[in-house]
This record gives C-alpha cells, sequence and structure tokens, in this order.
C-alpha cells in the first residue's frame, strides 16, 4: 500500500500522513512529496527519529495550529489550516493542512489527512494587495498564477479519483484511501471555487 500511496502523490506537492494525537503529533506514516516540502526524508521524521512534526512548525503558528486541531476534534470536524514549516536551511515552507480524527470503540488513535505546499496562494495573495493599482502587465501575471493552481487543483481532482479506485479494489484494508480521496477531493474543491472568483474579479476590473 505504500508504494501506491507514493506512486499516488508523485505528481503533485502533496503527502498524506497519520499520527499520534501527542505534543509532538508523532508520525507513524508519511507518504508522498515529505522531503519537497519539508526538506527532510520521511524517515528522519517518522517516530520523531530526528525532529519531530511539531519541531518543524513556525514558532509562532504552533498555538494556531494546536487550537484549530483541538477545536475540530472536539467539535467532530475535519480542520483546514495555514501555517509554516521551517526547512533545514532556515526557510519558511507555507503549507495548508486539511484533516480528521479517527476514533475506534469511541477512543482517539489517531489522526490523519493531507499537508499541501501552498507557496502558489500565498504568491497569489502578495498580488491582490496591489490589484487596485496594478498594471495590465501584472493583472496578466496574477491571471497566470491563477491559471496555475487551477492545474494543480486538477491535478489534485484526479488524484482524489485514483485513490477511489484504489479503496474500492483494497476493500476493508482500503479505508484510509477513501479517507484521503474524499480530504483531497474537499480540499481540490474548495481551492477551485476561491481560485475562479479572483480570476473573475480580475477579469471585471481589467
Amino acid at each position: 500500500m505504500k508504494d501506491v500511496l507514493d506512486s499516488i502523490f508523485s505528481s503533485v506537492e502533496v503527502f498524506a500522513y497519520r499520527c499520534v494525537n501527542d505534543d509532538d503529533y508523532t508520525m507513524k506514516e508519511m507518504h508522498g512529496a515529505v522531503e519537497l516540502i519539508t526538506g527532510y526524508a520521511p524517515d528522519a521524521i517518522l517516530g520523531n527519529a530526528q525532529v519531530s512534526f511539531v519541531g518543524l512548525t513556525f514558532e509562532e503558528d504552533k498555538e494556531k495550529v494546536f487550537a484549530e486541531v483541538d477545536a475540530a476534534i472536539e467539535a467532530g470536524k475535519t480542520w483546514d489550516v495555514a501555517y509554516r514549516l521551517v526547512r533545514p536551511n532556515g526557510d519558511l515552507m507555507p503549507v495548508r493542512e486539511r484533516g480528521n480524527a479517527v476514533f475506534q470503540d469511541g477512543e482517539l488513535v489517531y489522526l490523519e489527512g493531507l499537508i499541501v505546499g501552498a507557496q502558489a496562494e500565498v504568491d497569489l495573495r502578495d498580488e491582490m494587495h496591489d490589484m487596485l493599482h496594478m498594471s495590465q502587465t501584472k493583472n496578466d501575471r496574477v491571471q497566470q498564477v491563477v491559471s496555475q493552481i487551477t492545474r494543480s487543483l486538477r491535478q489534485l481532482n484526479m488524484l482524489s479519483i485514483n485513490a477511489s479506485v484504489e479503496a474500492a479494489r483494497s476493500g476493508e484494508a482500503g479505508r484510509g484511501f477513501a479517507v484521503v480521496a474524499t480530504e483531497m477531493k474537499a480540499l481540490a474543491n474548495q481551492n477551485a471555487t476561491w481560485a475562479r472568483a479572483i480570476s473573475d474579479e480580475l477579469r471585471l476590473n481589467s
């Protein structure tokens, strides 16, 4: 199953995880573009071998992440939180995480979800600050960024379909695929709506 998950996530800047709900969010499984996003190989993070996932989180963002995850768990909902990771060279990597708690017999056994590199979203927000005063050239640049995000979202939708197929093939053993597929589709749909709204606004103001 690990090889299949890694194959599914190989074409986009995203990884799936399963972790313990402890102070370190101790990672038990990670599949996809882990090193591309964090700067660390999965083996360095799994089981807190070299660094914990919370240890990678930018200090100013930790309280927000804990608060939003805890609130979602208590409410029985999915969390969707944006924050920054600190890469080995000190650079900050914006990410967006969508996840949920998994219970068995009423007991919380682990957390699982998706973490997506969000640099494109950050770049687009920066461009939008000057939208009212931008030249046509800059307007075109923002449209290009929106188009890039839209293409990535199409890829994410295709990956959710692949994960759904694997879930159906694997039966009970593929339950994790079904969860991943659902979260990927929700994330893609939400971001697609946002990208379309920005694109429409730019056309109205061009």
